[in-house]
């Protein structure tokens, strides 16, 4: 079942698919995002009809599953030893994507995906850390 408030929490800059007759419409989250906001939007990113194949396969779809994001990591490196740190942060800038995306998911401005926080756990948990608070919250979003 589709959660409407999660699809309105995408926001409108997400890529919206407007294409009819697709098979998988109603199990992708760009069809389902457009079918809730289309009708607010003038332009914006579109997925192209090319996109969908004859055997009703499609390049650009994305399945509506909801998953739990953590939002913020303001805290993750309070009771860390000092020898550990600069190898730490490292591997956990690399994991988020380099400098900006780093600093934009610490302070919670992006949202820190499920593979991304099983990796960032097993790095604390490679130098002996508990990983049970490394995050400042948890969001639920498609």
């Amino acid at each position: 079942m589709v959660n409407k408030e999660l699809i309105k929490n995408l926001g409108t800059n997400i890529t919206m698919c407007f294409l009819e007759g697709c098979p998988r419409a109603d199990k992708c989250v760009k069809h389902l995002a457009y079918e809730m906001m289309g009708d607010q939007k003038e332009c914006g990113n579109t997925v192209m009809p090319s996109s969908l194949k004859e055997n009703g396969e499609c390049d650009m779809f994305s399945e509506a599953v909801i998953k739990r994001y953590a939002k913020g990591a303001t805290h993750i490196y309070d009771e860390i030893k000092v020898k550990h740190y600069g190898t730490i942060k490292g591997a956990v800038k690399g994991i988020l994507g380099g400098r900006s995306s780093y600093y934009r998911s610490i302070n919670g401005e992006r949202l820190i995906s499920e593979e991304q926080q099983k990796r960032i756990a097993a790095v604390f948990r490679k130098y002996g850390y508990d990983t049970d608070n490394l995050f400042d919250e948890y969001v639920l979003s498609y």
